[in-house]
């Protein structure tokens, strides 16, 4: 058994909604189905009745409500317990971000922090989108550090966590270039579909990119993927070898924008600015990570 279990069982008879309660777990509705069908798995009896709208508990569900919720909250302090016994001056802050950010804004912020608050001994975990958000809300981490954006998905938008932007990233569309500068690719031939180097759909920056490429293609813009990743310096480094064209933050390639390596395709009517937000969960942290959170700068 997994306490995230515990935890999803929870929620559910919380809410009384597999979609509602899949929702505030951030996962899909048929994850979070799969996940209570193995608790009913391992207990070796039906919790949830599905048959009613809405969901009701089994009597099962019931004596097993009450003997959960006192299990997990003696797990999180006996968490909580160890972890203080094993504090150090040196404290570690756990970190989880988007891949892109870890690499393209996580250093300068840290730099920027120990300027005027010291040094500090943080540990970054790079991951996916909902992995990054499920490791904040699951206790796995101190800070997670992700993107924000309309036409992505909604995140951490309960009462329990608390953010600060600390930078604002334009989402371009990039190419590569020849010996003399040149593009390799021209987007005033409306023609020809345009190779495509994407994001896999189902990442923060893939939604973001299905939306572009939708405005796009009622302009005229055809495109053909030609390579996928969920990885913004997989997407840069194939752009940069002239597979085709693909949208990054601009954060991403700023090094290669400036040196003449990439340059960055101007055809959408409004610019997308996507917002780098830092959360955490409300409540009382580690006097360095508190430390650490009041010395983070923030932008309007």
């Amino acid at each position: 058994m997994e306490l995230s279990w515990l935890e999803d069982f929870a929620e559910l008879a919380a809410v009384r909604n597999f979609s509602t309660a899949a929702s505030a777990r951030h996962v899909t509705q048929p994850a979070f189905s799969r996940r209570i069908k193995a608790l009913e798995n391992w207990v070796g009896a039906e919790l949830v009745d599905r048959s009613s709208y809405p969901v009701t508990l089994t009597k099962a569900g019931e004596t097993f409500l009450e003997t959960g919720r006192e299990l997990m909250r003696s797990i999180y302090r006996l968490r909580d317990d160890c972890r203080q016994q094993t504090q150090t001056a040196a404290e570690t802050i756990h970190i989880s971000a988007l891949h892109t950010i870890a690499l393209a804004n996580f250093p300068e912020l840290l730099r920027d922090i120990e300027k005027t608050a010291g040094p500090f001994t943080t540990r970054m975990n790079a991951t996916e989108f909902y992995d990054c958000i499920e490791s904040l809300s699951l206790g796995r981490c101190d800070l997670a550090m992700a993107y924000v954006h309309p036409l992505g998905p909604p995140v951490l938008q309960t009462g329990q966590f608390v953010s600060k932007k600390i930078a604002s990233d334009p989402f371009v569309l990039i190419s590569g270039v020849d010996e003399s500068g040149t593009p390799l690719f021209n987007l005033e031939d409306t023609g020809t579909p345009y190779p495509l180097v994407s994001y896999s759909g189902d990442t923060f920056l893939g939604k973001v990119q299905a939306d572009l490429l939708s405005q796009l293609q009622a302009r005229g813009f055809r495109f053909r993927t030609v390579f996928e990743n969920t990885m913004s310096e997989a997407i840069k480094r194939m752009v940069l070898t002239g597979k085709g064209i693909g949208f990054l933050p601009r954060a991403a390639a700023e090094r290669e924008i400036f040196h003449g390596d990439l340059v960055v395709l101007d055809p959408l009517e409004t610019k997308v600015e996507l917002d780098v937000k830092v959360f955490r969960k409300i409540g009382r942290g580690s006097k360095v990570m508190e430390r650490f959170w009041n010395e983070m700068p923030e932008v309007g």
